[in-house]
């Protein structure tokens, strides 16, 4: 059963990131995006991105490490060598772990690898909403018994409206959550992954709403 790929948020608060980690991260199998900036980096931040990786260039970033926390939890910091007093700061400022320059490749991997098990720990059981069967912790939707391939966007929508079944959500918030509210083609790309759900489930009942208004998973038999 094909599973979904994690996404990672590559990025800077400061004015650059290192640009070989996006290659690093990509042919790691995670899917990818790269920010530079405070403001850039959250509203990149969305659903779909499970650990940010964020170079904290000094200490006159923290409070920008606190903001973003404030918005996301899973930071990894990048800082630089013999900095114990920043290492600290980052770590009370809402960061979960860091790794200090110089540092190996599979080191930084091994570290991203054990962000994700510490995530998977929170996660629910194995669920059902009518016919779709969720295995957040593996990944993978079924549809009456047969896998779905699925891209991250369309694994994170269907992810977020399972948080809240057989409710109607609105569409400006799905596609906050889902693309990210810096993402100007949000809306647009709500409606096309939409679309390609319901044709890719033969309009299952379990798919409730409109892409303009709001959408909902249900279940067919729910009262």
């Amino acid at each position: 059963m094909m599973r979904v790929p994690y996404g990672m948020l590559l990025g800077g608060l400061g004015s650059y990131v290192d640009s070989y980690l996006a290659s690093l991260l990509t042919d790691a199998g995670y899917q990818v995006w790269v920010a530079i900036g405070q403001q850039a980096v959250i509203d990149t931040l969305s659903r779909q991105v499970e650990v940010a990786l964020i170079d904290l260039p000094g200490s006159t970033y923290l409070d920008q490490m606190v903001r973003l926390h404030a918005d996301f939890t899973g930071i990894l910091c990048i800082i630089g060598p013999r900095n114990d007093q920043l290492i600290v700061a980052a770590l009370e400022g809402g960061a979960d772990d860091y790794i200090p320059r110089p540092f190996r490749s599979d080191e930084l991997l091994a570290r991203l690898r054990a962000q994700l098990r510490r995530r998977q720990r929170y996660l629910p059981p194995p669920f059902a909403i009518g016919r779709l069967h969720f295995d957040l912790a593996q990944r993978t939707v079924t549809y009456a018994g047969t896998p779905l391939a699925l891209d991250l966007s369309t694994f994170t929508l269907l992810r977020v409206l399972a948080e809240k079944p057989y409710h109607i959500l609105p569409a400006n918030e799905v596609a906050d959550l889902v693309w990210g509210r810096g993402n100007e083609h949000r809306h647009q790309l709500l409606a096309q992954t939409w679309q390609r759900l319901c044709q890719q489930l033969d309009n299952a009942p379990e798919l409730c709403g409109n892409p303009t208004q709001g959408l909902g998973l249900t279940s067919p038999n729910a009262v």
